[in-house]
C-alpha cells in the first residue's frame, strides 16, 4: 500500500540508534558497569507523535479519536503531516511506545507515522559567560554607558539590556520614528543614513524640509540631539550609535515660533499611516504653577492617531514626563504626559538615584537613563553643525531612548497595537537597582513607584514579550453615574463595573482617569489620593509651593497607572487635602459638592490576565464646583533638557517663521549649499483628523 518506508523503524515505533531498539537503558547501564559498549545517548521519547495521513483533516480526525489520539493541528506549512498527542502514554520515556494505539500504523490511510524525540540544540547566538562586547567603530560607543556596562561584566545592573536585544537580531529596521521638535539637521553623517523624508516636514515654515534654524546660540539644537538617540548609523566611524540604529528617523519642526492648538494637531498627526513613533520631548511650561494640555485639536488628533494610525493598530506616542522639580512641579499638572494615549518616561541616574529635575506623578509608565548631578555622566548623541555631544540632559534625553527602545520592540512584532506596547513595557520594567521610597507592590503582583512608574525599561525582555505577544482584544464601555454632596476631604464610592450588563461588564483595570472640577482660594494647596477597591493608594496632585492661582481645575484629567491589573469593582475613596499656606486668600471659600460619573471601557472577554483580555479606563467624573474660567493663551516649554534655563520662545520677531515667503528662510544646509527640499515627498504637514 502507501504507507512507504517498510518496517518499524521507518514508522518511528521502534528507532534504533548505536543499540538496537528497546535498549536505550541498557547502554548507559552497560557504560556503568564497565561494558566495552558503544557509546550512545539515551533517547527520550515523547507523547508527540508526527503523522501524514491522505484525506485531510476529517480523516485525520477520525483516525485520531479511533486510537485514542487528539489531533492538534497540521504542522505548520506541511500538508497532511498533523500533530497527534496522547494523554495515556508516558509523558517523558527513555523507551518507545506500545499499547493498542500502536495499531494506528496499520491504517491505510496512514502513510507515516513518528513518535517524537527530545533533541538537544544549542542557541547559537550568544552565552553571557563567554560573550564578548559588541564592538562599534563610532569613537563615542566606549563612553556610551547607558547601553553597555564598561567594565564587561553581566549581567549588568544598570544597563537596559540593549545590546541583548540587538543579539536577538533586533535593530529597529523598517520602524519609523519622527521627533516633534525644533527641526533635526537631515545631512548630519550620524543621521543622513537612515533619514526619512516621508516623516519629515516643517509645520513652522510650511514646507516639507525638518532642518533647524541655525543661529549663534544653538538654540535649535533639541530635536537632533533626541534623533541621534534613537537612530544614529552604526559603524560609520563618527560619533555615537543610536538605540535602534537600523530605524528610519524623521523630524516635524513645530517648536521653532508660535506653538497653537493647529500646530500640535498638525504634528502629531503627520503621515500617520507611515511613521509609527513620535517622540516629544517638550510640554507646558515646568514652573510649579502651569496647568495646561493639549486643546481641541490635539486631543482630536491623540484619540484618530490611537485609533487610525499605523492601519488601525494606533500610533505610539512617547512623552517626557518633566523637569520641574526643583520648582516642585507634579506632573499630573501636564495634560500631555497625563494622558491615556502617551507613554509618559521618566528619568534616572546612572547611580539609579532620583535626578534633581524629576517630576513625581502615578502617570509616569516607565524610565530611562538620562543625567542627574553635575558629576554624573550625561547622555551622548548627535549635535547641530556636524557635531556630536555627551551634555544631552533631562526627560528630553530619556523619551527618545524609550522612542529606540519600543522601535526594537515593534520590528520584533509589527503587529502590536498602542495598547499592547504599554502592556509589553508594564510587563518587562523593572525596579532593579532605581531608589525611591515609595515602591510597592499593586494587587496584580506589578511594583510601581510615583518617581519611575513601573521601573527601568528593558529592551532584551520587551523583544522578547512581544515576539509570543497576543493583541488584546476590542473595548466595551461601561458608564455609571451618580450625585452626591459631601463635607469635603473623603469621599467613597462603590463601583459595580457594570456587573449588571452583561455586555459591558468589566473586571480588569489599566488606566484610571479622574476628571474634577474644583475651586479653591490657592490652587498649590491642595493634594490629592484615589485609592482602588484592592488598596493601591495613588497620589494624583502634590503641593505645589508656587501654584497661587485662584482658578482651581475645571474638567481636568488626573490619571492614575498604579491600579494596572487590578479588580474594578468595589469602593473607591477619593481624597482632597488642603492644606493653608501663609500667601492664601481667605476671602475665597472652596466648596463641596461632588457629582461622580465612572465610564469603563474593557476588553470582550472576561476574566483573563490583568486586562490583556480584559481592558478598563476608570474615568471618575468629580464635580466639586462649576466655575466659568478665563480663556488665557497657551505656550509650551520648548525642551526638556536641563543644560539651558526655562523654555521660553525665540526672542525677536518669530512670526515671520509660519508665514510662507514674509521673510527669507534663515535656515541653512552646513556644506551643501542652500536648503534642497526633497522634491518626491507626497505628503503636506496638514494633520488627519
Amino acid at each position: 500500500g502507501g504507507r512507504g518506508g517498510g518496517g518499524a523503524g521507518a514508522m518511528g515505533w521502534g528507532s534504533r540508534g548505536c543499540c538496537p531498539g528497546r535498549l536505550d537503558l541498557l547502554c548507559v547501564l552497560a557504560l556503568l558497569g564497565g561494558c566495552l559498549l558503544p557509546v550512545c545517548r539515551t533517547r527520550v521519547y515523547t507523547n508527540h507523535w508526527a503523522v501524514k495521513i491522505a484525506g485531510g483533516f476529517p480523516e485525520a480526525d477520525r483516525i485520531a479519536s479511533k486510537y485514542g489520539f487528539i489531533n492538534i493541528g497540521q504542522i505548520g506549512a506541511l500538508k497532511d503531516y498533523y500533530h497527534f498527542y496522547h494523554s495515556r502514554t508516558i509523558k517523558r520515556s527513555v523507551l518507545s511506545s506500545r499499547g493498542t494505539h500502536s495499531f494506528i500504523s496499520m491504517e491505510p490511510k496512514v502513510e507515516w507515522i513518528q513518535q517524537q524525540v527530545v533533541k538537544k540544540r544549542t542557541k547559537r547566538d550568544y552565552d553571557f559567560s563567554r560573550a564578548q562586547p559588541t564592538y562599534f567603530n563610532d569613537p563615542k560607543w566606549p563612553s556610551m554607558w547607558y547601553m553597555h556596562c564598561s567594565d564587561n561584566t553581566h549581567p549588568c545592573q544598570s544597563d537596559m539590556n540593549i545590546e541583548g536585544a540587538w543579539k536577538r537580531g533586533y535593530t529597529g529596521k523598517n520602524i519609523v520614528v519622527t521627533i516633534l521638535d525644533d527641526g533635526i539637521e537631515r545631512t548630519h553623517p550620524d543621521l543622513m543614513q537612515n533619514y526619512d523624508a516621508l516623516a519629515s516636514c516643517d509645520v513652522n515654515g510650511n514646507d516639507l524640509d525638518p532642518m533647524p534654524r541655525y543661529d549663534a546660540s544653538n538654540e535649535n539644537k533639541h530635536g537632533t540631539r533626541c534623533a541621534g538617540e534613537v537612530a544614529a548609523a552604526a559603524n560609520n566611524s563618527h560619533c555615537t550609535v543610536g538605540i535602534a540604529f537600523n530605524a528610519k528617523i524623521g523630524g516635524v519642526r513645530m517648536l521653532d515660533g508660535d506653538v497653537t492648538d493647529m500646530v500640535e494637531a498638525k504634528s502629531v498627526s503627520f503621515n500617520p499611516q507611515h511613521v509609527h513613533i513620535y517622540s516629544a520631548s517638550w510640554g507646558p511650561d515646568d514652573d510649579g504653577k502651569t496647568v495646561d494640555g493639549p486643546a481641541p485639536l490635539t486631543r482630536q488628533a491623540f484619540e484618530n492617531g490611537v485609533r487610525m494610525g499605523r492601519r488601525g493598530l494606533g500610533s505610539v506616542f512617547v512623552w517626557a514626563s518633566g523637569n520641574g522639580g526643583r520648582s516642585k512641579d507634579h506632573c499630573s499638572c501636564d495634560g500631555y504626559t497625563n494622558s491615556i494615549y502617551t507613554i509618559s518616561i521618566s528619568s534616572t541616574a546612572e547611580s539609579g538615584k532620583k535626578p534633581w529635575y524629576l517630576e513625581e506623578c502615578s502617570s509616569t509608565l516607565a524610565t530611562t537613563y538620562s543625567s542627574g548631578e553635575s558629576y554624573d555622566k550625561k547622555i551622548i548623541t548627535t549635535d547641530l553643525r556636524q557635531r556630536c555631544t555627551d551634555n544631552h540632559t533631562g526627560t528630553s534625553a530619556s523619551a527618545p531612548m524609550a522612542a529606540g527602545i519600543i522601535a526594537l520592540a515593534l520590528e520584533a512584532n509589527p503587529f502590536l497595537t498602542w495598547r499592547d506596547v504599554q502592556h509589553v513595557i508594564v510587563r518587562t520594567s523593572r525596579a532593579g537597582h532605581l531608589n525611591a521610597n515609595d515602591w510597592k507592590t499593586n494587587a496584580a503582583g506589578f511594583k510601581v513607584s510615583h518617581l519611575y512608574g513601573f521601573g527601568l525599561m528593558d529592551a532584551e525582555a520587551m523583544v522578547m514579550e512581544a515576539e509570543k505577544w497576543t493583541t488584546v482584544p476590542q473595548q466595551r464601555v461601561c458608564v455609571e453615574s451618580k450625585r452626591r454632596s459631601v463635607p469635603m476631604v473623603r469621599s467613597i464610592y462603590k463601583a459595580s463595573g457594570c456587573s449588571d450588563n452583561p455586555n459591558h461588564h468589566v473586571n480588569y483595570l489599566e488606566h484610571v482617569v479622574v476628571r474634577i472640577t474644583i475651586t479653591h482660594p490657592r490652587r498649590g494647596d491642595l493634594a490629592i489620593y484615589l485609592t482602588s477597591p484592592s488598596g493601591t493608594r495613588s497620589q494624583l496632585l502634590a503641593n505645589r509651593l508656587f501654584d497661587h492661582s485662584m482658578e482651581g481645575f475645571k474638567n481636568w484629567e488626573f490619571m492614575t497607572i498604579h491600579c494596572w491589573g487590578e479588580r474594578a469593582t468595589g469602593d473607591w475613596i477619593l481624597e482632597v487635602y488642603d492644606t493653608p499656606s501663609q500667601l492664601r486668600n481667605f476671602k475665597t471659600p472652596g466648596k463641596n459638592s461632588l457629582f461622580y460619573r465612572l465610564v469603563y471601557s474593557a476588553e470582550t472577554n472576561d476574566g483573563m490576565y490583568f486586562g490583556l483580555e480584559v481592558f478598563l479606563h476608570l474615568y471618575i467624573n468629580i464635580i466639586l464646583f462649576l466655575k466659568i474660567l478665563f480663556i488665557h493663551e497657551r505656550y509650551r516649554e520648548r525642551g526638556r533638557d536641563i543644560s539651558r534655563g526655562r523654555s521660553r520662545l525665540p526672542t525677536g520677531s518669530p512670526m515671520w517663521d509660519s508665514i510662507p515667503g514674509s521673510q527669507p528662510d534663515q535656515r541653512q544646509t552646513l556644506n551643501h549649499g542652500a536648503t534642497q527640499v526633497p522634491q518626491h515627498h507626497p505628503f503636506s504637514c496638514d494633520p488627519v483628523l
